[in-house]
């Protein structure tokens, strides 16, 4: 989905009128803090123009803690979705506009090289400390020291930026060459970055600032500063941001309890620095605490929101199974069920590795026909019918129906059940005969078994779907191994380039030209060609292969499509990009996604009755947890 228009200042003045007669009122579990004189009053914690909310439904009131749920000691993408969407700037509610957030306003220049940005004034961490245009300079000076593993277009090798500090409230991003995504870029989860590191708090760690850092890193029990600097101020590393309280926010929540490795509990509390107020100049967030149950039983979360000990959640549990459990409950558990519209084009994404460190499967993983022939043995309306009752069509990784870049060929190519023109295929791939054990082996006459890599943990519909995908394809002649793995080796295979396959879901269905994963080697989740991607991106040299030509194609495409300005012509770029993918059939779709749901207790106002459902778009983030509430009974 694209958000291409820029939000001018005429907007923020629309966000602001009004603000400075507000009676800014604040939370009363702060007023014992600033009646000691331990907080300042509200009017000096708030920025000059805080930033004006309109809640959904009605200004709140406050009090309460958001009980939720993590799956395991590194689920923090939950956080993510819920806490730290607060970048420079946002999509709006309908992912249609980039808007205000942090930066007040911003200017771009005629060649897209040079974004100028004013930030609010009087902005502050949640420890008081100011917010200014020298904490994005140091986190762009961080995040480009080569041992720093941040990613983003701070590492972008194509087209380096350089931060400008024109005062404490303004600041410029400068490219080597035009860049025309930047915006969506800082709008979407990815953008938290840049706003993210204190100077004031993280410079202690950092030698150009601290002589004294690395002796004070191996006092600290750390063989280098950079492993100290990670340790204390890492947002690259995700688990560790959140593993430490004294890392400053500029969040509605800051971290109460830490998210540890063996922590069965995260909570967070209201950030009484935080700069948005409602339409009535009440200080957001409305509720007070957030309290996350950390579990690695699914079964466990799932009898929690039954028995109404969840507030809000869709992450793990909302899946297609528990449904008819969760629609039953609604009484007894006294929550309802909301609608989640998926920007995934897929239920399920199966990669082969056409980068494979075995010569032999690496070609026959990159042979077009050899992907047609597996496409042509899976029956999708199987899996559909079985393990989603029926919800979905049959659909390959292409843009979803709702996108503008829709093609209906490119979403139904090869998706039919024709285990003769699987067999043609196979044949025009150069596949052997079939054994005695009726399996096809390589063209010398070896066997030929394909590992598929899996994380049932991470979508419980996976095992059901590997389960019939298996049998679907021995049927068809190909033996199958499914591989089900935790997520730290599925990802630390990928640089290796020793697995056969692996599945993940179909990101990229709205967010076309912010995710074409599956339509280009574009990045780290581009598991089918992770070596070309390393060569387009530069960021593993090491590992970094030489693409294709048509794969060469798609990357000057892309990388034409970042440095243009006009959003028709990136338009333009994206579908020469999609045809490539369309033509050369890279990766194999099973199913569409039916809509998805939440849960939600029934005092718990402000939500909106149906979210569009990303990651980059971050739902629940974009519609605004802080200004959720919980009405009297």
């Amino acid at each position: 989905m694209h958000a291409g228009r820029v939000v001018t200042g005429a907007l923020t003045a629309m966000l602001m009128l009004g603000s400075a007669a507000f009676a800014q009122q604040q939370a009363p579990m702060l007023d014992e803090a600033v009646a000691a004189g331990t907080l300042p009053p509200v009017a000096e914690r708030l920025p000059a123009n805080p930033l004006v909310v309109t809640p959904v439904e009605s200004v709140g009131t406050y009090g309460g803690t958001w009980r939720s749920a993590l799956r395991g000691g590194l689920d923090n993408a939950w956080i993510g979705r819920t806490v730290t969407y607060d970048g420079l700037v946002r999509y709006d509610r309908e992912w249609k506009q980039i808007i205000p957030n942090l930066a007040e306003s911003w200017e771009i220049s005629e060649d897209a090289k040079t974004y100028t940005f004013k930030l609010r004034e009087g902005l502050k961490w949640n420890n008081g400390t100011p917010f200014t245009s020298a904490d994005i300079a140091f986190a762009v000076e961080l995040m480009s020291e080569p041992t720093y593993g941040a990613g983003t277009f701070i590492k972008n090798p194509n087209n380096p930026v350089t931060v400008e500090v024109v005062d404490d409230t303004t600041f410029k991003f400068v490219f080597e060459k035009s860049n025309g995504v930047i915006m969506d870029e800082l709008a979407s989860i990815n953008g938290l970055t840049v706003v993210s590191l204190s100077k004031d708090y993280c410079s202690q760690f950092y030698p150009k600032y601290n002589p004294n850092a690395a002796e004070e890193a191996k006092a600290a029990g750390f063989e280098t500063w950079e492993l100290w600097m990670t340790n204390r101020c890492s947002w690259a590393t995700e688990t560790i941001r959140f593993a430490n309280p004294e890392l400053p926010f500029m969040n509605a929540w800051m971290v109460e309890e830490p998210l540890t490795g063996d922590a069965t509990r995260v909570t967070f509390v209201r950030n009484p620095y935080y700069w948005k107020v409602d339409t009535e100049g009440n200080q957001l967030p409305y509720i007070d605490r957030l309290d996350m149950r950390v579990s690695d039983s699914l079964e466990e979360l799932t009898l929690m929101a039954l028995n109404g000990e969840i507030d809000f959640q869709d992450r793990h549990i909302a899946t297609v199974a528990n449904q008819p459990l969760f629609f039953d409950g609604q009484e007894a558990g006294d929550y309802r069920l909301g609608e989640n519209i998926p920007s995934n084009m897929n239920t399920m994404v199966l990669q082969f590795n056409m980068n494979h460190v075995d010569p032999k499967r690496a070609e026959l993983f990159q042979n077009k026909d050899f992907r047609i022939g597996i496409s042509h043995l899976i029956d999708r309306q199987e899996i559909i019918d079985v393990v989603f009752t029926g919800q979905g069509e049959p659909f390959q990784a292409a843009p979803r129906p709702e996108s503008p870049f829709y093609d209906e060929e490119m979403a139904k190519q090869y998706t039919e059940l024709d285990p003769e023109a699987a067999d043609a295929a196979f044949q025009a791939a150069g596949l052997g005969p079939k054994n005695a054990d009726g399996f096809y082996t390589f063209a010398d006459g070896t066997p030929l078994v394909i590992t598929i890599d899996t994380i049932a943990a991470f979508r419980t519909e996976w095992t059901d779907m590997m389960e019939l995908l298996q049998l679907q394809l021995e049927a068809g002649g190909i033996d199958i191994e499914v591989n089900n793995i935790d997520r730290t080796l599925y990802y630390d295979k990928r640089p290796l380039g020793d697995y056969d396959a692996q599945i993940w879901q179909g990101d990229g269905g709205l967010d076309v030209i912010q995710e074409p994963r599956y339509y280009m080697p574009s990045g780290g989740e581009s598991v089918w060609a992770f070596r070309w991607q390393a060569w387009f991106n530069g960021s593993t040299p090491e590992i970094a292969e030489e693409p294709v030509e048509w794969v060469k194609t798609q990357m000057d495409l892309y990388n034409q499509l970042r440095s243009e300005g006009d959003a028709a012509k990136r338009d333009d770029l994206m579908k020469q990009i999609l045809a490539l993918a369309k033509e050369n059939f890279p990766v194999i779709g099973v199913s569409l996604p039916g809509n998805g749901y939440y849960i939600a207790k029934n005092n718990m106002r402000n939500i909106a009755p149906t979210m569009l459902h990303a990651y980059l778009f971050p739902t629940p983030a974009p519609y605004d947890p802080f200004q959720w509430y919980f009405a009297a009974e």
